[in-house]
Formats: structure tokens, sequence, C-alpha cells
């Protein structure tokens, strides 16, 4: 069975996905995450209350705040399935669900974000041009930055995959590790880049999430290998 490497924090979600599509993952973490302090914390949660439209970009941000499993019965732009349904699961209204990260997600509430107060509570370091984007449309945006992932070095251990959600995570792999002889997989464009520096991925998921990417890695794996 071919070895993949699992870089995200949050392992088993990630790893189901790739055990479904006959790939082993070994997991091989290259980031940590850090949360803001309580108290932007308290003023993303208190802003979302409010607003017209909720953006919302990962779990792990409705994981840092709610972690109750409950939030505002407010409109929310989600990117990605999985985004979706645990907006969803917390009570959420899910408007507009986007499939390619926050550029698409920004395209497609378009009509909406010169005419409602729009929070972002995201990640530092989130995809700078959809970032811009976003700020040149919304005319009343509140941005609340509520973690970082801080790259560290994984394990030596032997795969023949690797595959990464985020930039952070391939910074952390290429602490003490190369892409020589293993085929990548990435998430979104910005992590694309990443690795696109040092040399092309062999997978792009074509939507922002490890069902995507585990699908088409499998896919690719039965012919190249």
């Amino acid at each position: 069975m071919i070895r993949v490497a699992i870089t995200t924090d949050h392992f088993e979600p990630a790893a189901l996905a790739f055990r479904r599509f006959g790939l082993e993952p070994v997991w091989l973490p290259c980031i940590r995450v850090e949360p803001a302090n309580q108290e932007v914390l308290t003023q993303a949660r208190e802003a979302a209350s409010s607003a017209d439209l909720l953006m919302i970009s990962s779990v792990r941000t409705l994981d840092l705040l709610w972690p109750d499993g409950s939030m505002p019965a407010v409109e929310v732009a989600a990117v990605g399935e999985r985004t979706a349904a645990g907006v969803a699961a917390r009570g959420g209204r899910v408007v507009l669900s986007g499939g390619s990260g926050l550029a698409d997600l920004t395209e497609l509430a378009a009509d909406r974000l010169t005419v409602s107060r729009i929070v972002f509570p995201h990640a530092a370091g989130s995809d700078p041009l959809a970032l811009d984007t976003l700020r040149e449309q919304g005319s009343d945006l509140l941005e609340f930055e509520v973690y970082r992932t801080v790259p560290m070095a994984p394990k030596s251990t032997r795969v023949e995959a690797a595959a990464f959600a985020s930039a952070s995570a391939v910074e952390g792999w290429l602490l003490s590790r190369d892409f020589d002889g293993i085929a990548v997989g990435v998430i979104g464009p910005t992590t694309r880049a990443a690795v696109a520096r040092h040399r092309p991925p062999e997978v792009v998921a074509p939507e922002p999430s490890h069902q995507a990417l585990a699908h088409a890695l499998a896919s690719y794996l039965e012919v190249a290998v």
C-alpha cells in the first residue's frame, strides 16, 4: 500500500479520506497552530453575531471560535464542503459555498460585498491576492486573524507521497526533508505556489478538501506508480 504523509495537525479527518481511496496515511505533522489571544477571539465572536454575512474558510476557525459546537444563526459563506457541513452542524446558515478557496468564494459573494456587513475571521498568512480582492470589494469588512500556523520539521519516516494543505506545512517539510522521490499533492493556489518554488506538484486538488486531494492523488498514483 502506498504511504502518504499527512502534514496537517488534524490527522484523523484527513486520514479517513486517504484510507477510503486505498492509500495508507502516515502522520507527519509539519505545523502547529497558535490561536490568537482571547481578546481577539472574543471580538471575532461578537462581530460574527451581528454580521450580514460571515465568511469562514476552514473548520479550524469554527473550532477556535465556537468550541462548544454552537454558533450564531447568521448567514455564512463557506469554503469547501467540510467547512459548510461544520457551519450547518453548529447552527449557522450556509448561503454560499465555494469550491476553490477564498478567491472563488469572494467571486460568488460579489453582489453582497458592497451592501453587507462582512466579517471574516481567518488565519494569518491567508491568500494575499484573494484578501486584497475581498478588501477592495467589501465596503464594510471586519477581519480578524484568529490563528497562525507555525512550521515544524517532520520525522524522517519513509513515504511515497505527501499531502499539503498550507504553505506553512510545505515550509515545515522543507526544514528536514525535500521532495525527491515522492509524489506531491496540494490543496489551494497558495500551497501550490509554495511547492512550485521548488518543483511543480504532481497533483492539485480540484476542491479545497482532503477528500478531493485523496481522490486525485490516488488516481495519479495508479498511473505513475
